[in-house]
């Protein structure tokens, strides 16, 4: 499904038709011949999908993209751009992070990875537990889960620098659906505790901002972590050049913002009890669905 995705090419004239439509501005012939043509190409192989892939495809909420009706409405309907954002979104999410999932039905049992779950650092490894805060009646979408997972690899690859390991050696290994989401990710020990920590000073600094509102708190928790004077000593002591120092400072704040409203909690927080994690760390009310039942 990854591959019908992305060598039909539908993200980007999905993305330009919701960009000029939200701006009001005529949508091009052009752009949308290659966008039917798209949407063609891709129904066509949709057509092969085996039914894991079909399944997976009604998940994200893909399938519609195969109907002739829904060809219609991204193409003719002056309520496209709505439309063809929400589809872009999932299109998205689909072809950046799905592949970091396919291997984790039959991770179960490896030993590294038991290991791992009961705190050992297997192979210079370490797992960082994720939770997402899900609200009665009402889902993640794919892009709150994007969100959750590029702040986790803004950070990681941030902390990885600091600690002269690979920014790139963040995975996913395992997921879980209870009443909340759970995601384990294993990286260097060194960077996944590093990544903790910083976490950790995260939840620290909404707590003592929490009489601000959500998007004032969230701003300044993120521009006040101890990493960034790290960064700073790092700069005055001639160790990093002020282009790395500029660019991991700005990789700290986005990572911090995008895991603040994504909704996220880690299980080291639900020991500082003197807050309730579920309720300052709620995700942002249009990273849910709308109220089911």
């Amino acid at each position: 499904m990854v591959r019908a995705l992305s060598e039909s090419g539908l993200e980007l004239p999905l993305v330009e038709v919701a960009r000029l439509g939200y701006r009001r501005e005529p949508v091009p012939g052009e752009l949308l011949t290659r966008l039917l043509g798209a949407l063609r190409d891709y129904g066509l192989r949709a057509n092969r999908f085996t039914r894991p892939g079909r399944l997976v495809a009604e998940a994200l909420g893909v399938t519609a993209l195969e109907h002739a009706d829904t060809w219609s409405l991204l193409i003719a309907a002056e309520n496209r751009a709505q439309e063809a954002f929400s589809f872009a979104e999932r299109v998205r999410f689909a072809t950046q992070h799905l592949p970091a999932f396919s291997e984790l039905l039959g991770q179960g049992g490896i030993p590294a990875l038991d290991a791992l779950r009961r705190g050992d650092e297997a192979g210079g490894q370490a797992l960082l537990v994720v939770q997402v805060i899900e609200a009665p009646r009402r889902f993640s979408t794919p892009a709150r889960l994007a969100t959750l997972l590029d702040s986790l690899d803004l950070l990681y690859g941030a902390c990885a620098t600091l600690h002269g390991a690979q920014p790139n050696g963040l995975s996913v290994v395992g997921c879980d659906s209870g009443s909340d989401k759970t995601f384990e990710l294993m990286g260097a020990a060194p960077v996944i505790a590093a990544v903790r920590d910083l976490i950790v000073s995260v939840w620290d600094r909404v707590v003592f901002f929490r009489a601000l509102p959500a998007a004032q708190r969230y701003r300044q928790a993120a521009e006040s972590l101890p990493v960034l004077d790290l960064v700073r000593e790092r700069l005055e002591a001639g160790e990093m050049a002020p282009e790395q120092a500029e660019l991991l400072r700005r990789r700290i704040v986005e990572g911090t913002g995008k895991f603040l409203v994504s909704g996220a909690t880690i299980p080291e927080l639900q020991e500082r009890a003197y807050a309730n994690p579920r309720t300052l760390m709620a995700p942002a009310p249009k990273l849910l669905s709308a109220p089911t039942g």
